[in-house]
């Protein structure tokens, strides 16, 4: 089964910084009520009579930021920085524009430079620490999360950073500390529980797994994926028939997903339903028709039935469609030297083990000579 990554919303939360001030102005107050279109109108009626206010251009580029409307928004901070030079917030929230427009380089400048100023800005360390993990500096963004951490020791987001990070660096406990430590700040975010979910199947904690994969759908009853996380759980433990359930949940939810057939067929074939595997292979094999894993399954479904020469047919298109496809030459190797045919067997048990297929030495050292 093929674990898929949840984006409910960017992992690697991003923070534009305010403190909007106490002044009588309708901007302002648009901007606190999320009218920001209506703030927008404003502050481009107020800098047609004042050009030269940073913040005019500070609270106008806010609101474009939170429009989604980046580019607007940057040219309006570099405004802002041009005539107010000195402004740490004014590069944090710039830096922000430009991690959504991707320019990572020009973000961790911008950063960089708050902090000079701004040195004890925990969100900026927190922001900083998520470029340098899209630029795999692992090493420097463990050391901002740390610092944010210091300077905001109740801030969940900076513990979800850091537990990312740390399960990308394979410490899959630290990991699930920093989850536990997030949610227990904040528990109304359907993201944390989901890459705790993630963190606990890795670590093969599958009941765990399962609740957290439940309370996502509990925020989010209409996810597949959460759907397909507790399907797989259940696998795991056992749960055949309730997991064929939850990935027809997922299926319903997201049909022109391929790997939630693919996932179902093998949840079939532990059922013995392999009339309704082979259907959702071949579902699969429309949806993904450059991937050789639907033949593979099929292949499997096959072999299940008894049906090894069909099984092999399959076998031989999923390595037409793809020549590396190392489980394709292991199965078909398989089912060779199944029926004795052991000069062909072994050729592909060698070619999956080229291609990095693991644990078959000694199946070549029984077979092969």
């Amino acid at each position: 089964m093929k674990l898929k990554l949840l984006i409910i919303i960017c992992l690697s939360v991003l923070f534009c910084h305010y403190s909007f001030g106490q002044e009588d102005n309708p901007g302002i107050t648009d901007l606190k009520s999320g009218d920001y279109q209506k703030a927008i109108d404003y502050f481009n009626v107020a800098l047609k009579t004042n050009s030269s206010s940073p913040d005019m251009y500070n609270y106008r580029g806010y609101a474009k930021y939170k429009l989604k409307d980046y580019k607007g928004a940057l040219e309006d901070y570099n405004k802002s920085i041009h005539l107010a030079p000195f402004d740490p917030e004014a590069y944090y929230n710039r830096g922000n524009v430009e991690h959504e427009l991707h320019d990572e380089l020009a973000a961790m400048a911008d950063y960089d430079k708050c902090l000079s100023m701004k040195p004890d800005f925990g969100d900026a360390y927190n922001n900083r620490a998520n470029e340098k993990v899209i630029l795999k500096d692992s090493v420097g963004a463990l050391l901002d999360y740390n610092s944010a951490l210091e300077l905001e020791p109740d801030s969940a987001k900076a513990y979800l950073g850091r537990g990312n990070l740390k399960f990308k660096m394979d410490d899959i406990r630290g990991a699930l500390v920093d989850f536990d430590k997030a949610i227990s700040i904040d528990s109304t975010r359907p993201d944390y529980y989901y890459q705790r979910a993630i963190a606990r199947d890795t670590a093969r904690l599958y009941k765990g797994a399962f609740n957290d994969y439940t309370k996502v759908l509990s925020f989010l009853p209409d996810l597949p994926d959460g759907y397909q996380g507790k399907a797989d759980c259940e696998m795991k433990m056992g749960n055949i028939k309730e997991a064929l359930k939850d990935y027809t949940q997922a299926i319903e939810y997201s049909p022109k997903d391929g790997w939630a057939y693919l996932d179902r067929s093998y949840a079939e074939i532990q059922a013995k339903n392999y009339k309704q595997a082979i259907e959702d292979c071949n579902v699969a094999s429309r949806l993904l028709p450059t991937d050789a894993t639907p033949f593979v399954r099929r292949g499997d479904v096959k072999v299940a039935m008894g049906n090894y020469s069909a099984a092999d047919e399959d076998y031989i298109k999923a390595i037409g469609i793809d020549g590396r496809c190392s489980e394709a030459y292991y199965k078909r190797g398989m089912e060779e030297i199944a029926g004795k045919q052991y000069e062909f067997g072994c050729r592909d048990l060698k070619q999956a083990k080229t291609l990095g297929y693991k644990g078959l030495d000694l199946l070549i050292s029984q077979n092969c000579k």
